[in-house]
């Protein structure tokens, strides 16, 4: 009878895990996070389901790496599911020092892209991070 009642357990366990990892996936839908190098980045696609240029809320995060320094209309390039990328065309900063609040603003993109990935180089020695949304 133990063993049944660990199997039932164990069943149990991973069905809540995965309901949990379900809610976080299907909340977070607009914003993504990524973190490396000291310093997170957290990705809000501002403009999602709208027709006005592709605008993503930027905000750079950490306790022990200056950010000053990273200018984002430098390092940011939009990338449609065709290949075609396009560069910032505007930029809005808040916040400066340990914590950066920066919004985005793309060109619009010249099709209707199925997706749209938002790609940031070279920030605290991370090569690169890709934020991927599903476009209606």
């Amino acid at each position: 009878m133990k063993p049944i009642r660990i199997f039932f357990v164990t069943v149990f366990l991973v069905a809540m895990a995965g309901a949990r990892l379900g809610l976080a996936a299907s909340s977070s839908d607009a914003t993504q996070t990524v973190s490396g190098g000291g310093v997170t980045v957290k990705v809000t696609f501002a403009s999602q389901g709208s027709n006005d240029d592709p605008r993503f809320r930027v905000v750079l995060d950490t306790h022990s790496v200056g950010l000053d320094g990273y200018d984002l209309k430098t390092l940011a390039v939009l990338r449609d599911d065709q290949g075609r990328t396009y560069a910032p065309s505007g930029l809005e900063n808040k916040d400066g020092g340990h914590h950066r609040d920066i919004t985005l603003i793309f060109p619009k993109v010249s099709s209707k892209p199925k997706s749209l990935e938002l790609i940031i180089k070279e920030i605290a020695g991370v090569k690169e991070r890709k934020f991927r949304w599903a476009v209606q």
